[in-house]
């Protein structure tokens, strides 16, 4: 369900258009076709693009636009100038990240700041759906299965592996691991509106008390590990990584905790993996390889992470609560709270 309003997309249309021409001032006249009404989501919201450039018999150029949610979303702010810069250096270390054609900081042309990217073909695993059970995945071969998990995990440690120079370093996030849980802490009271759910501060609490010593190597971070966020080819290959929005710099234990914890609540919701995959122990040792180290404080990481998923459907069930949706689920069967209240308990 979309909570954020609508766009007026003829609207955006007509700034795609005006924007493009601008863009391209000395080029053909470019003409965008009609955009379909997409369906609006927390976060980010994605529109598609057919530019037809006059005079060019190649038929029309398909583009893809990210903008922010129009309207209240997951999170306060959206820089799209920064996951620009993160997708460059994860394209620059030969990776399938999706370099931006251009990052639109002037709202006057379509209502908002945007990211525009060329369209890459693939599909992507629906983690609004049952994936693990029905859908093009769950249908798979257990071979292709395997496949797909295996260059997930490539992925995962290839961005994990980038080094980064020193400006690189400097414009992007991150600080140390108290930083971090005060950040979320500070989120965690702007998405409650004041009223945190105990278990939340429970988990802040503990992991206060328990923050790694010493901390993990840095590195760059996704941000959002799930495996909804790639675009797969028809060879269950990566064809191209999503949504770094999240993105910053940490240890690399951050980004793995979060796949694993929000992987395990899926399997738990579907009752039990897919046949193809790797269990929790083998996925760990196999991305333990290919980082090229042992990861530290597994147990630290994967309680912060519930926090930290958890703080985002706090967010979500108030944005719904607004609208005059039951929130109640918030405490009552709520995956992450159950998960975090067994991780958190002696």
């Amino acid at each position: 369900m979309g909570i954020s309003a609508a766009r007026d997309l003829e609207a955006v249309r007509l700034g795609f258009t005006r924007w493009l021409r601008n863009w391209r001032p000395d080029g053909p006249a470019p003409e965008v076709a009609p955009i379909g009404r997409p369906s609006t989501g927390l976060s980010s919201e994605t529109l598609f693009l057919e530019v037809d450039w006059a005079g060019d018999e190649t038929g029309p150029e398909r583009l893809v636009a990210r903008l922010p949610p129009n309207g209240d979303g997951l999170f306060p702010h959206y820089n799209f100038t920064l996951q620009g810069q993160v997708q460059e250096m994860v394209a620059g270390a030969g990776l399938p990240a999706v370099v931006p054609l251009a990052v639109e900081s002037d709202e006057t042309w379509v209502g908002a700041p945007f990211l525009l990217m060329p369209h890459i073909e693939g599909r992507v695993v629906r983690a609004d759906k049952p994936f693990l059970r029905t859908g093009w995945l769950a249908e798979a071969t257990a071979d292709d299965q395997a496949r797909f998990q295996r260059g997930f995990l490539d992925l995962l440690a290839g961005i994990h592996r980038i080094e980064l120079n020193t400006d690189q370093r400097a414009s992007l996030p991150g600080g140390t691991l108290a930083d971090e849980v005060d950040r979320w802490a500070d989120y965690l009271e702007w998405a409650a509106a004041g009223d945190v759910p105990s278990v939340f501060t429970d988990g802040l609490s503990w992991c206060r008390a328990r923050l790694p010593d010493p901390e993990p190597p840095a590195s760059l971070l996704w941000g959002d590990v799930q495996l909804g966020n790639v675009m797969v080819a028809d060879d269950m290959t990566i064809a191209a990584v999503l949504d770094f929005e999240m993105s910053f710099v940490g240890p690399a234990e951050l980004d793995l905790a979060w796949f694993l914890v929000l992987h395990r609540m899926t399997v738990d919701r579907c009752g039990g993996d897919l046949p193809g995959f790797l269990n929790r122990a083998e996925t760990i040792r196999a991305y333990e390889e290919r980082l090229g180290r042992t990861v530290a404080d597994l147990l630290w990481f994967e309680v912060f992470a519930a926090v930290r998923s958890g703080a985002i459907m706090v967010r979500a069930a108030r944005l719904l609560s607004s609208l005059g949706i039951d929130d109640s689920w918030l405490t009552r069967g709520n995956p992450t709270v159950d998960l975090l209240a067994e991780l958190i308990t002696p």
